[in-house]
């Protein structure tokens, strides 16, 4: 009778415990079915990378939010005339007379000088420009002006009165390549330092004076009137510019280059809507924020002008 019993009891256990089971799997059944079928985690597409046919590169494609984010910008591949300048530096000195000072003993210097008795030569007829030789005499540095008798020296870093002179030193060969009508534009020393405007100085009409203890030649720019604000022996950066035919080149901004680390220049040009492709150009050189290029996309081609260093790290880690 005990052991019926105890098997009835036994059986009413287990009915209570499957009834408990029952209702534990119910919802949990339910949260199973509302989440679907397991799956692996999905990859991002905010970047695609493609292959490029005969390339090593990858075209990076990107979604339009990351486009965003990246901060990309574009622009094209331009044709400008150029004008080549070479920066040099410059010294505010005292007003020289226009002709050049003979050196004691004469002699040779690169075929630029003759013996002693040689006539000094003053600046070019009718004073129309500068010369385009070097004068035929041995002559001294005019970085050690010689002073009027008639007048005193300025005191050194005193404001001028009047035109200002400043002074430039230039190889033979830096001379040849001058464009020798052109004006210079003078700067500050220090490139952080803004001009507070346009300051311009003319070539003087001298030619130029002979150093033959360092080789280079001396030339002198004008700054014409009272208000340039330059002291007497100060220093500034002095813009010339280079001869030439200012041929339209190819340019594009400076920004749109890429040095990657072998330092080789590229740019991404624009393959399609948010796709983008790294080629190889050629930088002859930068004039101001433009790069010249020497080879390299086409004209009126689409480049990325910012955010080309993140788009080279999307392509090399794909995120």
């Amino acid at each position: 009778m005990k052991t019926t019993q105890a098997i009835v009891r036994s059986r009413a256990g287990c009915t209570r415990l499957a009834a408990v089971a029952a209702l534990l799997w119910v919802p949990m059944a339910a949260h199973a079915a509302d989440a679907g079928p397991s799956k692996p985690a999905a990859k991002s597409s905010a970047v695609t990378l493609q292959p490029v046919a005969g390339s090593s590169v990858k075209r990076v494609v990107l979604s339009a939010k990351a486009a965003e984010r990246l901060g990309i910008e574009t622009g094209t591949v331009r044709e400008e005339p150029i004008v080549f300048r070479q920066m040099v530096s410059g010294l505010v000195v005292a007003p020289v007379d226009k002709a050049p000072v003979q050196k004691p003993g004469g002699g040779i210097f690169g075929g630029f000088a003759q013996g002693a008795g040689g006539p000094a030569m003053g600046p070019p007829a009718g004073g129309a420009g500068p010369a385009a030789g070097v004068a035929k005499v041995a002559v001294m540095a005019a970085s050690d002006p010689q002073p009027s008798p008639a007048t005193a020296p300025p005191r050194a870093n005193a404001p001028l009165i009047g035109d200002a002179w400043v002074l430039v030193s230039l190889s033979p060969a830096e001379w040849e390549r001058l464009a020798k009508d052109k004006p210079a534009r003078l700067l500050p020393l220090a490139t952080r330092d803004r001009p507070q405007g346009e300051l311009v100085a003319r070539p003087s009409g001298m030619v130029p004076v002979e150093d033959a203890k360092r080789s280079m030649l001396s030339l002198h720019y004008i700054v014409a009137g009272a208000d340039h604000g330059l002291a007497l022996n100060s220093r500034l950066r002095v813009e010339l510019q280079i001869a030439g035919d200012e041929a339209r080149r190819k340019v594009v901004p400076y920004g749109a280059v890429y040095y990657d680390g072998q330092g080789a220049p590229w740019v991404y040009v624009v393959a399609g809507p948010l796709s983008f492709e790294r080629r190889r150009v050629g930088v002859e050189r930068v004039v101001g924020e433009l790069a010249v290029l020497s080879s390299g996309p086409e004209a009126g081609t689409p480049v990325v002008t910012v955010g080309a260093s993140l788009l080279f790290g999307a392509e090399i880690f794909g995120k």
